[in-house]
């Protein structure tokens, strides 16, 4: 019978020069409580992340700070109802990003956001991680 890896789920140390030193990441969370949620939030920004919804972060991060930065979410949840993903994404997916952006015209007659053509139709816009 074949041993199974207690190590499942947990990130494993890796050789020293082996991978990239710095990954891009998605991190994705859904919390009920406004001050756990706005705590949160406020790590990811620490961390380098920028804001792309609501409840969800995007930025490069090395493979120590996001395992700090996810130890850190876990002491501020403690027994609270929380769920938080981290996605790591390769460097070929981070390059062929596609970004919707639409927003509401104004009412008073003010420039209509950057993202939109002259049709007033939203624009798609490749973007890449310096954006």
């Amino acid at each position: 019978m074949a041993r199974k890896n207690r190590y499942t789920g947990i990130l494993q140390p890796r050789q020293v020069g082996v991978g990239p030193t710095e990954v891009a990441v998605v991190l994705i969370y859904d919390v009920e409580e406004d001050r756990l949620r706005k705590k949160i939030a406020d790590e990811c920004k620490n961390y380098g992340l920028t804001r792309i919804q609501y409840s969800a972060f995007m930025g490069k991060i090395n493979r120590n700070h996001r395992q700090e930065l996810c130890l850190k979410i876990q002491n501020l949840i403690e027994d609270k109802v929380a769920r938080i993903h981290v996605f790591p994404i390769q460097e070929d997916g981070v390059r062929d990003i596609w970004v919707l952006d639409q927003f509401t015209k104004k009412e008073d007659g003010e420039r209509e956001s950057e993202a939109t053509t002259k049709a007033g139709m939203p624009k798609i816009r490749v973007l890449k991680m310096e954006d």
